[in-house]
């Protein structure tokens, strides 16, 4: 796959549960197609960290990619987010994953456990790591760049030296700050699809340094807005991007993201799914522990977020 052709919206889906904890199939495959189904959408993600991807066991990420796969549409592309601790888990998850039908896979970092979290920063400790998921899943991977502060970033020495690899075609960008990820782009833009990651205002400056697309969250929230945000800040119309920005995106960052300072501990997860749960696009915005349920006061905030951006009537709010 050549990098060049992944642009626009890889929008992260959620994975709603029944209230005994199992997975709400039904309800996924609802939610996977209808925001597959927004016009100009390059790919849907499934069990990223949006769809609780830690929680979920072999045989349900298994499920998970086979049911997604059922229902998008032709010529969208079918990403999905792989974790492990251990190298041959994260090989078996990669593999598993292809034979569901996933065209693409997040790779989620295998160094995210304290003792290995240092090897971020050594080259060859990373490059062993997908060299060998290049070799035995070979399956075109996205990498997942955490923010610094995680303590579990990769080095820019690190992601050049795995850019040269041949499934190697993208980096998920989650470096909270614009300046971060134009260090990235700049440097490896020619060589990757470094796509804008930031469920806060710093997207837009993101966006606007030549990105070539976004792998979002948040963008299950009123798709085609997400899509048309995207198209304008990349390859149309800069002014557009901010009205849009500013009108639409600023209100949910707020109210379901917190801009990404968690001023509570309310789960984004849950967070995500109570917007959608407000909509009346999913049952429930239940999230599986340790992750925390939304509170009533989030509640409020999250209608309200929704009515500013301009999703939600007060008097069609569900459950008002």
């Amino acid at each position: 796959m050549d990098h060049k052709e992944i642009r626009g919206l890889i929008s992260a889906v959620v994975t709603p549960f029944k209230a005994d904890g199992s997975i709400d199939y039904k309800s996924f495959e609802h939610h996977v197609a209808r925001v597959a189904s927004a016009k100009g959408i390059y790919g849907i993600a499934v069990s990223g960290h949006a769809g609780e991807v830690l929680t979920l066991t072999s045989e349900e990420r298994i499920g998970i990619v086979a049911a997604a796969k059922s229902v998008i549409p032709k010529g969208v592309k079918l990403v999905a987010g792989i974790a492990s601790g251990s190298m041959a888990g994260l090989v078996h998850e990669g593999l598993i994953a292809k034979q569901a039908g996933a065209e693409m896979l997040l790779v989620l970092p295998l160094f995210d456990v304290r003792p290995y979290r240092h090897l971020c920063h050594v080259p060859e400790a990373v490059y062993g790591v997908f060299e060998r998921m290049d070799r035995e899943v070979d399956l075109p991977m996205i990498v997942f760049q955490y923010p610094e502060a995680t303590g579990c970033a990769y080095s820019l020495a690190s992601l050049e030296r795995i850019a040269g690899l041949h499934n190697v075609v993208g980096i998920k960008a989650a470096t909270v700050t614009a300046s971060k990820y134009a260090e990235i782009n700049d440097a490896l833009g020619d060589k990757l699809a470094v796509l804008a990651a930031c469920d806060a205002p710093s997207l837009l400056g993101m966006l606007l340094h030549n990105a070539p697309g976004a792998l979002l969250g948040i963008s299950v929230v009123g798709t085609p807005h997400w899509v048309e945000l995207i198209r304008e800040a990349t390859e149309g119309d800069a002014r557009k991007a901010k009205e849009i920005h500013n009108s639409f995106a600023v209100p949910l960052m707020d109210a379901i993201y917190e801009y990404q300072l968690q001023k509570t501990p309310v789960s984004t997860c849950a967070a995500n799914k109570e917007a959608l749960t407000q909509l009346g696009e999913i049952p429930s915005s239940w999230v599986r522990p340790p992750a925390l349920n939304v509170t009533p006061a989030r509640k409020d905030a999250i209608r309200a977020g929704l009515q500013k951006a301009g999703l939600l009537m007060a008097k069609t709010a569900v459950g008002m």
